[in-house]
């Protein structure tokens, strides 16, 4: 049975408790709707996935800096299994979307006040042996200065036996991936090196290609809050 088939989806279609209203973003991994809880009358955010085990990794992380998981499930269509995720409705756009709206450069003090967020969310999950795999500024949501990073989708689960979930092996964004997730070797400090080119790209307005990344690692670093881009004791064995 086919359980990715978000073509299903269509305004108004119900979810378990959550009515769909509206598709609000569309990537890779899947599709994003704002839709109604019908239970609780409120507005939350609904992103579809193609894996069950994606969904309860996403669940399991609790950080202030980390888009929470409401609820999570299975909804049967004709033919296919829709896999769905719950979260707080985030108006504020992502860091992306902040990126575009100006003219030049972030202020550099907004600039490191969301990158050391990020780095605390990056290293918690490292610290529950999950992997991200797509760090980028579109998976960085904005409510008002408060950055949670989102998309769990495409995350890879380390443990003393390895469970890959739901993507082809080099998955993630190609501007900010490692060259060796783009070889299918995610490890943690995959994750450390795409918050370094999101960085690069927050404070010098352009993305850190290999032939520049050294300059880009120091950048990294001068942000970063505790050990989060340099820490490797948790590096898969």
């Amino acid at each position: 049975m086919n359980n990715s088939n978000i073509a299903q989806s269509v305004p108004g279609m119900t979810l378990g408790r959550y009515h769909l209203q509206e598709r609000i973003g569309q990537g890779g991994m899947g599709e994003v709707w704002l839709a109604e809880d019908t239970q609780l009358h409120r507005q939350v955010a609904v992103k579809l996935l193609p894996y069950v085990v994606a969904s309860r990794v996403a669940a399991a992380l609790e950080h202030p800096h980390i888009l929470p998981v409401h609820d999570f499930g299975e909804h049967q269509a004709e033919d296919a299994v829709i896999t769905y995720i719950v979260m707080p409705y985030i108006t504020g756009g992502s860091l992306h979307e902040r990126l575009r709206g100006i003219n030049g450069l972030l202020p550099t003090e907004e600039a490191l006040y969301y990158l050391r967020q990020a780095a605390l969310a990056i290293d918690y999950a490292h610290s529950r042996d999950v992997l991200h795999r797509d760090i980028k500024p579109a998976n960085m949501l904005l409510q008002r200065d408060w950055l949670f990073l989102t998309d769990f989708g495409i995350a890879r689960l380390l443990t003393n036996s390895t469970i890959q979930i739901g993507t082809h092996a080099g998955a993630g964004t190609t501007e900010y991936m490692a060259p060796e997730q783009a070889q299918g070797k995610a490890e943690f400090a995959s994750d450390r090196y795409s918050l370094g080119v999101v960085a690069y790209q927050l404070l010098c307005l352009q993305h850190a290609h290999l032939s520049v990344w050294h300059a880009a690692i120091p950048i990294a670093n001068a942000v970063n809050t505790g050990d989060a881009f340099t820490r490797d004791s948790r590096q898969p064995d």
